[in-house]
């Protein structure tokens, strides 16, 4: 089959246009509540009046002068004043088909609309109702309608996508078609349904075109018509993207070709035809499922049907991480797309291709181009009969191109132009208005608002066998701005020379809206050649004083207005430190020498109630660019205030901006006293003028002294200021600096106990002490450690000492640890010559009892720690060398026993 043909093929009758009129597409409704219409200038009014909330499906339809009369999700019918029809609920179609109803008329009978429907099933226990149709009659509920029957069965079972189309012109039928399975099939779609409608009502008997080789599963997917119904197409999602010949006359299909999507994202589903159905545009994308949250990516795909291999001409014009979208053709010729985020959330945008009938990237697609007013897009778009749009375009582009829509300016020309066929008739029309005009073409010169509109040509042939031709053009002539003349004044305020009368303009502050464009002429002759100025932000007068330019507005549409700029130069002295101010140096720490100044604050009061902007450069003041406002942080430098009145230029002075430098500040962040000591000194660093001191009482600082040292005599914060004092022409100036520091306190220690475990194998003490200081502890006076607690102590007398680590003191205290000797040597050597309990003596444990046994019992002697100890005597007899037993009764209650050796 040869696609290549197809789109110079005419098949719309006289006949069917009174059956198809214009504006039946003019209202679409669609998605959350979104709408939109299409004005009879071919721009586009976002509706917000709808009331369905579909994810896919959707249906409308207009009359011939672009009124409302119905619109459907392919369950609930909604009438022209967007209330549920009478008896309009419970239709057989579903928001997640696809194409889940399309709107179809009886021929010659405008009152009988005919909606079919396309089911689907959701989950396991949804039923499939498959292909119905149910009739609105019109005629009834004062013009409102009323649906008469419902649900009229036509295939048990089909896929989600409908198409239809005009089937000729003479019987005015039209077909409806959809895709289903074979008779005693269900596993697979692989046969075209074609039923027709016409005068006598809907056909049940469809005319049948089987594919065997065909394995489709997935129902998802658009089914459009091209807009001269020879060609199909078909998106079926998981189960690719399939062109073929459709014969109108007999409602055959055949020629199946797929078209093999060499794209990352290969599943197919919105499908749509350009005008001249050179080209068709698929949507599709890398992920279809619902419980994806977003498919990875989606793209717009242009496929040249006039190509041998009609896959190799494939071009992306657009991809984005979106779920998949419907494309479907307006009555302006452009094509609009949905945009979703997920199968479950849609977006306040519809994108547009501006020029379908262009190849690749000339087709210009344009994203978030609709704004939807809040509503929002899902996935789908309403289909149409596709005759709709068979329609030539009567705007021939230079380019040898053509278009059904343009803008143009208030008075320029333009002209409409449809086939030359001898002696043919030629009936024009704007806005369903008949023109006086015979000819195939019309010309508007000048063209002015009131042109703007629906401009349609008939074109019937002297032959009664052949068809007429039906060509349109959207015509907005848009209104041209308006230039006022402009002036500017500017200061020459140049070092060199403020006498001549030349000097810097920055054009662009003649700007008055920028929403247009400007360009700017130094005569007449540039600005009809259009040769502007190329450096219109330092352009220098080249009349002294006074010297007239041109300027042109260009608005957003391309229309233009032009009118005079003139040009005054007004001389200006500058004067040497007229105004001077001080700022101290923000950062002391740092290289750099840098303060801020708040300028807000020297307009305020240097400059009150007057039009002055500050710049950093003569230059810049004089171009006006790069203004300076706000806090403005720099080193000492000179700065250029620009006077002006109603945008002129009156005066610039110079203003001198000085950086004192701040004084650096080193001072410890805390300072200790012993506060059992006396009242010290703490000493500010030396070099500055200002001293002041503070303490802090609660919230505030009380100022202490204000000379370079301190007699500190309590704890608490403290803050220390020191100041550069600077005299100057307006007065003094300080720049300060300030630290806090604390006082914190340190004394010695008042050691309030000494615990002492002691008559063990491992004998602890510990030292409980309170105070203000950082103390250590030691048994020896030597070693001292951080930890209070000492464990394995030798027992005797000790001396526990604490030291304050910062030096206000030592405090001590002697402690007994009770022990005994493991052995004695009674030898009169003078040493071990006596056996006593250690730790006691007329001081500890005084009145302490000790009794002696030998190993049968026997005791030996008795001793207290008043006594030297025992020599190893009994009845003034040396005992022999051997193990004796003791029990010790302490002063304190505490008893304990034990043994040890006398050794010989």
């Amino acid at each position: 089959m040869l696609f290549r043909h197809h789109y110079f093929l005419l098949v719309c009758l006289f006949s069917c246009f009174t059956v198809l009129s214009q504006d039946e597409t003019s209202n679409w409704y669609f998605g959350n509540g979104a709408g939109i219409r299409f004005n009879t200038d071919g721009s586009v009014t976002p509706l917000t009046d709808g009331r369905l909330d579909t994810f896919e499906g959707c249906a409308s339809i207009s009359d011939a002068t672009g009124n409302l009369v119905l619109y459907t999700d392919g369950i609930t019918v909604y009438d022209r004043n967007h209330n549920i029809m009478s008896n309009g609920t419970g239709l057989y179609g579903d928001p997640s088909s696809t194409q889940s109803a399309i709107i179809v008329q009886k021929p010659d009978d405008p009152n009988i609309l005919y909606v079919f429907t396309v089911d689907t099933k959701t989950f396991e226990e949804d039923p499939d109702r498959g292909f119905n149709y149910s009739v609105v009659d019109l005629s009834l509920n004062n013009g409102n309608g009323e649906v008469t029957q419902k649900n009229i069965t036509l295939l048990a079972d089909c896929s989600e996508k409908i198409s239809a189309v005009l089937k000729d012109c003479f019987d005015k039928s039209i077909w409806v078609v959809t895709l289903g399975p074979p008779a005693g099939d269900p596993t697979r779609f692989n046969t075209y349904y074609a039923y027709e409608v016409n005068n006598s009502g809907v056909n049940p008997f469809p005319v049948v075109s089987t594919f065997p080789d065909l394995q489709i599963q997935d129902p998802r997917g658009y089914l459009k018509f091209s807009p001269d119904g020879t060609i199909l197409a078909s998106a079926n999602a998981l189960g690719g993207l399939y062109l073929y010949d459709f014969d109108p006359a007999t409602g055959i299909i055949s020629n199946q070709q797929l078209i093999a999507t060499s794209n990352s994202n290969n599943i197919s589903y919105g499908v749509e035809f350009s005008p001249n159905q050179q080209f068709l545009y698929v949507m599709s994308s890398g992920a279809q499922s619902p419980d994806e949250p977003q498919a990875p990516s989606t793209s717009l795909l242009q496929y040249d049907l006039t190509e041998t291999d009609i896959a190799q001409s494939e071009v992306e014009l657009d991809r984005r991480p979106l779920f998949r979208a419907a494309l479907q053709l307006g009555q302006n010729g452009k094509i609009y797309r949905t945009i979703a985020q997920s199968y479950l959330q849609g977006t306040p945008y519809l994108g547009v291709i501006q020029n379908p009938n262009e190849q690749g990237n000339a087709a210009n697609y344009v994203h978030n181009a609709i704004f939807l007013n809040g509503r929002n897009a899902t996935q789908g778009l309403p289909p149409f009969v596709q005759s709709f749009f068979n329609k030539i375009d009567l705007i021939r582009n230079p380019d040898g191109t053509t278009s059904s829509s343009m803008e143009i300016c208030d008075g320029e020309s333009i002209t409409l132009e449809g086939d030359n066929i001898l002696n043919a008739t030629y009936i024009w029309e704007k806005d369903g208005a008949t023109l006086t005009n015979s000819g195939n073409t019309l010309t508007i010169n000048p063209a002015n608002i009131s042109d703007s509109g629906h401009y349609t040509l008939e074109i019937i042939s002297s032959d009664p066998n052949e068809c007429p031709i039906i060509g349109e053009a959207f015509i907005s002539v848009n209104p041209l701005p308006n230039a006022e003349p402009l002036s500017l004044v500017q200061c020459d305020a140049a070092a060199t020379n403020t006498s001549d009368g030349l000097t810097t303009f920055n054009l662009e502050q003649a700007i008055t809206d920028t929403s247009f464009t400007y360009h700017f002429y130094e005569s007449l002759t540039d600005l009809n050649t259009d040769n502007p100025i190329t450096n219109p932000v330092g352009y220098v007068n080249t009349q002294p004083f006074d010297q007239t330019l041109y300027y042109k507005i260009t608005d957003g549409n391309g229309c233009e207005d032009v009118n005079e700029l003139t040009l005054q130069v007004l001389s200006v002295m500058l004067s040497e430190g007229e105004k001077t101010y001080y700022v101290c140096d923000d950062i002391a720490e740092d290289a750099f020498l840098e303060g801020s100044f708040n300028l807000d604050d020297i307009l305020d009061i240097d400059y009150p109630n007057q039009d002055v902007t500050l710049y950093t450069t003569l230059e810049d003041a004089s171009l006006e660019q790069n203004p300076i406002s706000g806090t403005y942080s720099t080193s000492s430098t000179m700065l250029y205030a620009r006077i002006e009145m109603n945008n002129q230029c009156e005066d610039v002075d110079r203003l001198n901006l000085i950086v004192n430098p701040t004084p650096l500040l080193d001072f410890q962040e805390e300072i200790l006293w012993c506060t059992d000591g006396p009242p010290i000194s703490v000493d500010a660093p030396q070099g500055f003028d200002i001293y002041r001191w503070y303490k802090a009482d609660g919230s505030n600082l009380v100022e202490v002294s204000d000379q370079s040292s301190l007699q500190v005599s309590e704890i608490g914060e403290y803050h220390l200021e020191v100041a550069y004092l600077y005299f100057t022409a307006e007065g003094t100036q300080e720049c300060f600096n300030s630290k806090a520091f604390k006082v914190i306190p340190s004394n010695k220690a008042t050691i309030e106990n000494v615990l002492v475990e002691d008559i063990s194998e491992n004998n602890v003490v510990e030292i409980l002490v309170s105070g203000d200081g950082d103390y250590e502890y030691a048994l020896d006076g030597i070693n001292y450690q951080d930890s209070s607690i000492f464990q394995d102590v030798q027992p005797g007398f000790i001396t526990a000492t604490v030291r304050d680590k910062n030096g206000c003191g030592i405090s001590e205290e002697l402690i007994s640890v009770i022990g005994y000797p493991k052995f004695f040597t009674p030898n009169g050597d003078g040493v071990n010559d006596l056996w006593q309990i250690q730790g006691a003596d007329n001081q500890f444990q005084s009145e302490s009892i000790i009794h002696i046994y030998d190993r049968y019992g026997k005791l030996m002697a008795q001793i207290s720690p008043k006594m030297a100890g025992w020599n190893g005597m009994y009845n003034n007899s040396q005992l022999p060398a051997s193990d004796y037993w003791f029990q010790v009764s302490l002063e304190d209650g505490r008893t304990f026993k034990g043994h040890f050796s006398l050794k010989r």
